[in-house]
């Protein structure tokens, strides 16, 4: 089961990657348009929407499951860093069979936004054109998968160190 835990970086890795990537193409736009606005009088159009709507959506959904792979999220061990350790195994186990069942209907409802997204080909207006916006409908469930399929690999691992004789 750890070589599965080895398997599982790479595409955390990775979507963390693009996230970072998408963090450089965004300060580049975002530079260039005020560059274009200030300079040259002339920005460039929809610079708000593909932020809001491209953008930040990857940066935030893309590393969920790099983060919680580096527990990089919040934890609080006031009361359980006493415990033993297959104690807290099982509180472990139990933490993230609770955020498996949240991040599954999460992936599950944005999921279905994204069909209902797609099929209606979504755009968001601009002051002189459209943008097509359904395709970053995606990278929520992308993202949320990512990090369901995680945590589904954790409740296994702490599932069997809370049953585990050490």
């Amino acid at each position: 089961m750890k070589d599965f835990g080895r398997k599982l970086s790479f595409p955390a890795d990775f979507l963390a990657w693009c996230a970072g990537l998408l963090i450089i193409v965004m300060m580049v736009h975002v530079a260039a348009d005020v560059f274009g606005r200030l300079v040259l009088r002339a920005p460039i159009d929809g610079t708000i929407e593909w932020v809001a709507g491209y953008y930040m959506v990857a940066v935030v959904f893309f590393p969920l499951a790099y983060v919680s792979r580096g527990e990089g999220h919040i934890l609080i061990e006031l009361f359980t860093s006493k415990l033993p350790a297959r104690a807290r195994a099982a509180l472990d186990c139990m933490a993230a069979t609770l955020t498996f069942i949240y991040v599954g209907l999460m992936t599950w409802q944005t999921g279905i936004e994204a069909i209902d997204q797609t099929e209606g080909r979504e755009t968001w207006e601009t002051a002189d054109d459209l943008i097509i916006i359904w395709p970053s409908r995606w990278l929520l469930p992308i993202g949320c998968a990512m990090m369901a399929i995680y945590f589904a690999w954790l409740i296994t691992e702490n599932g069997r160190r809370s049953g585990s004789k050490r």
